[in-house]
């Protein structure tokens, strides 16, 4: 399935003489991070072992296991709660994703799953994360308490890095199921890793079409990413300080989410590569269409010019015919036999035209149908798109010195030493 980038009143972009020469430089720099082992997201698409590692996992399950409980973080969460929620047709078991220390949702889902036919994947590279460490410790007690040690071992893969960390170490000692995390892909980099490859594939999800499309983009992609790199890098400079995702698809929403990590982590930094003070970064903000329309709209057509737009369309959707009821009534006819895929698409093109009259600068990506392929196609499309982002920056988008930061405070309040 096609991916296009419309840059609409931006075309003419393509032959200013500036934004030919970052191009190029981009697309140097994306060979350079494709040829880099120690980035090694980008040699993901081409490999299945991780797929087959996670469904021999699978085959060592209990007999009856029905659900899944995936504890996690961030990028061990958000990859899977993307593609789950875009492909709820084919799931034929159940996947929770717990990504939050919240008691109130914790309690509920304790009151809800079935120890007996549920399995716990705690997911942590470094394997000391405390979010899904203090998830773990309560349902595995649970669990314990309910089926005794024993069975309770035997419902529980560890997801962690190959070697070292508690996480690891845990799983060696007590023989547990495991799978890796490669040392050279970060977490916000990992949904086609066995972090989101082995609840994809429990539930159903045939992630190799996941990889195939993601292998396509590799190889045929490389200039939309690059595009995209770029007017990120342009428009921040020009003062576009706020990137806007304004997403008109329901089962894209969650890719947004899963983008603004990504963006977020790996561009927001301090320091450049020299050891320079930049404070650079853009902020990242969620809309989705139509709904937003509603409630954001005003502020970005009328308020500061300091935004930058990616609006996502799908041109494919199952569609539902309005009906000719009451028809009799002047402000309701207009409506008869359209379809809400002519309504979306038409608010959609609306409110873009809207901003381009108030000379908001914006973009438009056109997803042909969605799928698994082309779902694949947007994870890689975006990882490089933000990781040359990250080098035009000359900051590093693989680290996230900031985070750290908060969870030392966190964990000292709570007595670590």
């Amino acid at each position: 399935m096609k991916i296009k980038l419309n840059l609409r009143k931006l075309e003419h972009f393509k032959n200013d003489k500036n934004f030919i020469e970052l191009f190029n430089k981009g697309i140097d720099f994306a060979e350079e991070i494709e040829k880099d082992s120690s980035i090694g997201f980008t040699e993901l698409p081409d490999t299945d072992i991780y797929v087959e590692k996670a469904k021999a996992v699978a085959e060592k399950l209990p007999e009856g296991i029905d659900t899944l409980l995936v504890l996690g973080i961030g990028g061990s969460a958000l990859g899977a709660k993307m593609v789950r929620d875009c492909f709820k047709e084919f799931l034929n078991k159940e996947l929770i994703i717990l990504d939050n220390v919240d008691p109130f949702t914790i309690h509920e889902i304790a009151k809800k799953i079935n120890p007996e036919k549920t399995v716990i994947n705690v997911i942590s590279k470094s394997g000391s994360t405390v979010e899904p460490i203090s998830q773990f410790k309560f349902f595995y007690n649970l669990f314990e308490v309910e089926l005794g040690k024993e069975e309770t071992l035997k419902r529980i893969v560890i997801t962690t890095d190959l070697v070292k960390g508690n996480l690891r170490k845990l799983a060696d000692e007590l023989n547990l199921l495991s799978l890796e995390v490669p040392e050279n892909v970060g977490g916000r980099f990992s949904v086609l890793t066995p972090v989101g490859i082995f609840p994809l594939e429990f539930c159903g999800i045939d992630t190799k079409l996941l990889l195939k499309g993601a292998q396509n983009l590799k190889k045929n992609g490389k200039e939309i990413a690059v595009t995209g790199a770029v007017l990120d890098y342009l428009f921040y400079n020009k003062g576009k300080n706020i990137k806007v995702l304004f997403i008109y698809s329901d089962r894209l929403y969650r890719f947004g989410e899963w983008y603004l990590q990504l963006f977020a982590e790996s561009l927001g930094k301090r320091v450049d590569r020299d050891g320079n003070k930049v404070k650079i970064g853009a902020t990242g903000v969620l809309a989705k269409g139509v709904t937003d329309q509603h409630s954001q709209v005003q502020l970005y057509k009328e308020g500061p010019d300091d935004k930058f737009f990616a609006f996502f369309k799908v041109n494919k959707k199952v569609d539902v015919l309005i009906p000719e009821s009451f028809g009799e009534f002047e402000g309701f006819s207009y409506l008869n036999g359209k379809t809400f895929s002519q309504l979306m698409d038409a608010e959609c093109e609306g409110t873009m035209q809207a901003l381009e009259n108030e000379e908001k600068p914006l973009i438009l990506y056109e997803i042909e149908e969605i799928d698994l392929e082309a779902m694949g196609k947007l994870i890689y499309l975006f990882e490089l798109q933000t990781a040359v982002c990250g080098y035009f920056y000359n900051i590093n988008p693989f680290d996230q010195p900031g985070v750290e930061e908060g969870k030392i405070i966190a964990k000292k309040l709570l007595g670590y030493n």
